[in-house]
């Protein structure tokens, strides 16, 4: 993108910087192409002034629209949010000085991200960034990556939570994410990694195909592919090849296990318990069942990840429970044993 209004010589005046930074944040709100994503890095890394110039930018505009991108789900499929719709949702409701105050301070604009790189994300945050050579990964809410990257391989180690990585095509540099015991190979395609403890480590592909394989000396020596629309399920030491481990997912399961990016939860027949399990990981009010009957009920649906009670509240309608807050934990009983 071509600016007329910048000087050819000397230091920029902070109007000019900060008028590009409101025409870069209309252009952020309906979307950005990938040339227009690369100009704008290039924008970026031109001045330092320019990162909290947008960031204050960002931050009227998303207090002026009262976040509705964390509202309640949208009738129909929103668009790709970007690096900027993807900040902490706890503090985006703080209002626009706070939310410019913890971009500028906190969550900041990544770029080339240097060999040997750890990225983590605080409980709540959900973090899009840049890899630097055109692949891109998005962290879920308390999640840690390391990366090393050379001439010859692009590795990752996925050390905890939930990532998905939309990979830059190189057929000349494999990349490859570990997590724990597993090895996912891809070219140029869009997947899905979570290593949660107690849980086995599950790949979602939404596009292009990965190799699934184990780190030297454990299981199957023969990897296992696995295409778009598939999830595969891994228990640690496990054999690759056995069946059960992958499946096909429809449209709307695919949606719902990536939901997270969007900073929501969608549930499909899980218990209740297990719910309520899934919000701890986002901070707030930890949902406390107070009857063990209630606890197993399977449950359905599209919740904020950012709004406990409004979970809890909801639950309440549906299956004739009580809500109470007590020393900072929701709590949930069917009205039949209050």
């Amino acid at each position: 993108m071509k600016d007329d209004r910048l000087p050819t010589t000397g230091r920029e005046p902070a109007q000019n910087i900060d008028e590009t930074a409101a025409v870069w944040t209309a252009r952020l709100d309906r979307g950005l192409t990938s040339e227009e994503r690369a100009a704008l890095d290039q924008w970026l890394a031109g001045d330092s002034r320019r990162i909290g110039a947008l960031a204050r930018a960002r931050a009227v505009w998303t207090h002026a629209d009262r976040v509705r991108s964390l509202g309640p789900a949208a009738t129909q499929d929103p668009p790709e949010p970007s690096f900027w719709e993807r900040i902490d949702r706890r503090t985006a409701m703080l209002g626009g000085g706070a939310i410019a105050a913890s971009l500028v301070a906190g969550v900041t604009i990544p770029r080339l991200l240097d060999r040997g790189r750890r990225l983590k994300t605080a409980t709540g945050e959900i973090r899009r960034v840049p890899l630097g050579e055109g692949s891109v990964v998005t962290l879920d809410t308390d999640s840690v990556v390391e990366t090393a990257f050379s001439k010859e391989r692009r590795d990752v180690r996925l050390l905890s939570g939930v990532a998905f990585f939309e990979v830059a095509h190189d057929s000349a540099r494999p990349f490859v994410v570990e997590a724990r015991d597993l090895l996912v190979r891809a070219v140029g395609t869009a997947f899905s990694v979570r290593n949660l403890p107690g849980q086995p480590v599950s790949v979602v592909v939404s596009e292009g195909r990965v190799a699934l394989s184990r780190t030297i000396g454990q299981g199957s020596a023969t990897p296992l592919e696995l295409g778009a629309n598939a999830q595969a399920i891994v228990l640690p030491g496990s054999r690759l090849d056995a069946g059960g481990v992958a499946h096909a997912l429809t449209p709307d399961d695919l949606t719902r296990s990536l939901s997270w990016r969007d900073g929501m939860l969608a549930f499909e027949g899980e218990t209740l318990a297990q719910a309520a399990q899934r919000f701890r990981r986002y901070g707030g009010p930890a949902i406390v069942i107070d009857d063990a009957a209630l606890a197993r009920q399977p449950i359905s649906g599209l919740f904020a990840a950012s709004d406990p009670r409004g979970f809890a509240q909801a639950i309440a309608v549906s299956f004739d429970a009580h809500v109470a807050e007590d020393s900072g934990k929701v709590h949930l009983k069917s009205e039949r044993r209050r």
